[in-house]
């Protein structure tokens, strides 16, 4: 088991409550991007382990987390998903700074944010691994008015129903440990979340067919948080000519806190260490 790195903070510029953990001998930077309701240290200690893998790998992880989530200022849950594409830009060039590679990795909301991120400043993007990407946002046209509407008067008004924890995952403990988190946000999304997440995601369809960075794409089939048909439209519209995805017949939203977390975190960390520098 990798051990687990310090926790050290990162000031990319833009007021968030930032992280780095870093590897001994790093080869690489990767930025995470968290999902809605979480925060970025949960990829510590779940999704098996994910920021100690990679940091074993030789990548320096670094994160954020979004506005009103974890330890980033703001109301609960009410992030706006367009000034959260434009602190991964930030983000993404403050690491390109530095000299190393930078790879990128987003679940779910965060998938949204880093596709959207890639697609509007493409440049010096050496790799992108995309879990259960948030990117198809399709409500109806009455709500998606009224999503608009109420976030400019009551960002805060939560118009849909709160996300399920058990449809997370077919682990028990994994939802119990969910349930029982004190930083995870277990309110329905915020209008203003909502509504800045139709127009970023609309805006993105009008721009992944000139995808050109290397990408990983997965997801569960089985996922009712996001659909599997965003990843798979996604899939067959860039133009990258290093593409892979892989959807897990069975698989909920958290992959890689679900029952093909073996197979997800091996497909993953093999994915990024044959792009990594040497």
């Amino acid at each position: 088991m990798a051990d687990t790195p310090e926790t050290e903070a990162w000031d990319f510029g833009r007021g968030r409550a930032g992280y780095v953990w870093r590897s001994a001998a790093p080869k690489a930077k990767l930025l995470l991007a968290h999902g809605y309701g979480e925060y970025a240290e949960r990829y510590l200690e779940h999704y098996h382990r994910l920021i100690p893998h990679l940091v074993a790998l030789g990548f320096d992880v670094h994160a954020f987390d979004l506005e009103g989530h974890g330890r980033s200022d703001g109301a609960r849950g009410v992030a706006d998903v367009h000034r959260a594409v434009e602190d991964h830009i930030a983000a993404r060039a403050a690491l390109a700074a530095e000299g190393l590679a930078v790879f990128l990795f987003g679940h779910s909301l965060g998938g949204l944010v880093t596709a959207a991120s890639v697609a509007r400043s493409p440049a010096g993007a050496a790799g992108v691994v995309l879990s259960a990407p948030a990117i198809l946002v399709e409500p109806g046209g009455a709500l998606k008015a009224v999503a608009g509407l109420v976030s400019l008067v009551a960002p805060g008004a939560r118009l849909t129903p709160p996300i399920a924890p058990e449809s997370l995952s077919r682990i028990e403990a994994e939802v119990a440990a969910y349930r029982a988190d004190p930083m995870i946000c277990l309110l329905p999304p915020p209008a203003r979340l909502g509504a800045t997440a139709i127009a970023v995601s609309e805006d993105g369809w009008r721009r992944y067919e000139d995808w050109r960075a290397p990408v990983l794409v997965v997801h569960g089939a089985k996922d009712t948080a996001t659909p599997a048909a965003g990843s798979e439209r996604f899939f067959g519209m860039i133009r990258a000519s290093d593409k892979t995805l892989q959807v897990f017949p069975e698989g909920y939203h958290e992959l890689l806190n679900d029952l093909d977390r073996d197979e997800a975190l091996a497909l993953i960390l093999g994915w990024l260490e044959a792009r990594r520098p040497r």
